[in-house]
């Protein structure tokens, strides 16, 4: 009789441990990585670098993953060349999938004219002001032009003055190890009137500097405009 037992209690452990492996198994391939039926799986191009919006992707910037078929992104590319010499137009981060969405369409425009504003265009303004050259101005920055300029005769009828103020620097331009005759210059966004200006002031024989604005000033400055006569009478100089 108690031997009876003893086999029908081992009978019930052996069928709990079949019942507790099968249990285990099923948990644990429930948690591995989703798959097709049949298993498949698909490289797919992705980013090696995190790339900024409007770069122009070379091969050394991409690579290749393994996704599960069934979890491929739609749009996504499987050769490396159909992306190269793309562009991107939002910022894609490290290791995201290439997909078409986040491209620029081929033939559109893919240069900085997809961000300027309509009735403003992108001007350069070569300059060797002593802030520039010293790397104390940057993008985001906002400057006044201080212009002096020969007016009358003899050499000291010049007229200084603040003219264009609040101009935002775009870009600073400058020479580099592969481009060393590179023009020092800075970037801006203005109007077609302002443009005409800038140009003007570029091409005459005035002297210009910069004044950066603290970044809390927002309002337009009104200045005096200042000569020899200014100087004399405002700090009492003698002739």
């Amino acid at each position: 009789m108690r031997a009876s037992r003893s086999w029908i209690f081992l009978l019930i452990g052996v069928l709990l441990a079949g019942i507790t492996g099968v249990a285990l198994y099923q948990f644990a391939t429930s948690t591995r990585q989703p798959t097709t039926a049949n298993g498949a799986r698909v490289d797919i191009v992705v980013a090696n670098v995190t790339l900024p919006p409007r770069t122009v992707l070379t091969a050394d910037q991409l690579g290749m993953k393994e996704y599960p078929s069934d979890l491929v992104p739609p749009g996504s590319f499987t050769v490396i060349s159909d992306v190269v010499g793309r562009t991107s137009a939002v910022q894609i981060a490290r290791s995201q999938p290439i997909v078409r969405d986040l491209l620029s369409a081929v033939g559109a425009p893919e240069g900085m004219s997809e961000e300027i504003p309509d009735g403003m265009v992108m001007v350069t303004f070569p300059t060797n002001d002593a802030l520039t050259t010293a790397g104390l101005v940057s993008p985001g920055d906002r400057v006044d032009l201080l212009v002096t300029v020969a007016h009358g005769t003899g050499e000291n009828a010049k007229l200084t003055q603040t003219t264009i103020q609040s101009l935002e620097v775009v870009e600073v331009l400058a020479p580099t190890k592969d481009q060393p005759q590179r023009q020092r210059a800075l970037v801006f966004v203005v109007d077609h009137q302002v443009a005409l200006v800038l140009k003007y002031l570029r091409d005459a024989q005035t002297t210009v500097d910069l004044a950066v604005r603290s970044h809390t000033e927002t309002q337009s400055a009104k200045t005096s405009l200042v000569d020899l006569q200014y100087l004399l009478e405002t700090f009492g100089m003698q002739r």
